[in-house]
């Protein structure tokens, strides 16, 4: 039998994930003055901020609480976003500095969407929307990582 509990900390997971999605673009919109950038980043933000509600609504479907604090992020996001900030000011907001750490970003939030939809107590109603998620997360991953090597 599938456990609700399971499914709604996995879910959980993944809204964190976003929720330090949204921080880290936020505090690289700060460290950047490139505009176009910084449009691109504010799209990445709006992108993760539907994902969060079409993830919060799976879990109140199936009976749970979603996180309910924006500010709540995963462990290793803690850590990601750390290392962000000190990077960034180690190095005085340079374009190729902030692709680098948005890059290794986005792929740790691609990694978490694939972890996820391996995991066999997920329905199958849900991962469809997840593997959709995931298919845009690897678009904005390719993007970053074009701009980044073209930096």
């Amino acid at each position: 039998m599938i456990d609700n509990k399971e499914i709604v900390d996995d879910l959980n997971d993944l809204v964190k994930i976003n929720n330090d999605r949204i921080h880290g673009y936020e505090e690289s919109i700060k460290d950047s003055e490139d505009a176009q950038l910084n449009d691109l980043f504010r799209h990445m933000i709006i992108q993760s901020e539907q994902f969060r509600s079409q993830l919060a609504e799976h879990i109140v479907r199936i009976d749970g609480t979603a996180v309910a604090d924006a500010g709540s992020t995963d462990l290793s996001s803690k850590l990601h976003r750390a290392w962000i900030d000190i990077k960034s000011a180690v190095t005085g907001k340079n374009r190729d500095t902030i692709l680098s750490s948005v890059e290794f970003g986005e792929n740790a939030a691609v990694e978490a969407y694939q972890d996820a939809i391996e995991k066999d107590n997920i329905p199958a109603y849900i991962k469809e929307d997840l593997q959709k998620q995931l298919s845009e997360l690897k678009g904005a991953h390719e993007k970053i990582k074009a701009l980044h090597q073209a930096a």
